[in-house]
């Protein structure tokens, strides 16, 4: 389980925390050398990201159960720096209600400042950002991981 806590700096920015379950599926070789801030096996990378919160809070709003999933490519090392960014786009669970799809957004796209900010500063240009039906399943001895999105 991966855990991201973040203390906003910025007093409009409520503080988030949120922990749960974090996968990535690239065509690298296994392990994938991104994860240790490595060039991709293949000096380019297609990726899939998805994050499932187990538990989850923005200010007072609830993110408990809610699913993010990322797309992204890129050519070289993103971590060297220069001119290398990641084209992505981002898809947000459509279960999200009254004030958690800006919460998603907030978080995820680095706008709440924290790690996702900085992970953020990655991408180049962002294709996307919907909400769609995600479906996340995972086995209790952590034996396989499934996930899908459908345009609604």
């Amino acid at each position: 389980m991966h855990q991201i806590l973040w203390k906003a700096a910025d007093n409009n920015i409520p503080n988030w925390k949120v922990s749960g379950d974090f996968f990535d599926a690239c065509k690298c070789d296994m392990l994938c050398p991104c994860e240790f801030a490595q060039a991709p096996t293949y000096d380019d990378c297609e990726s899939v990201l998805v994050w499932h919160i187990q538990k989850g809070q923005y200010g007072e709003t609830s993110l408990d159960g809610l699913n993010v999933l990322g797309l992204g490519s890129f050519t070289g090392n993103i971590w060297a720096g220069g001119n290398t960014k990641v084209t992505a786009a981002l898809f947000f669970d459509e279960k999200a209600s009254q004030w958690q799809p800006e919460a998603l957004q907030m978080i995820f796209s680095g706008k709440a400042d924290g790690f996702m900010a900085e992970f953020a500063k990655l991408i180049g240009e962002l294709r996307g950002l919907e909400f769609t039906p995600i479906k996340f399943e995972i086995a209790d001895d952590l034996s396989y991981w499934r996930k899908s999105i459908s345009k609604g």
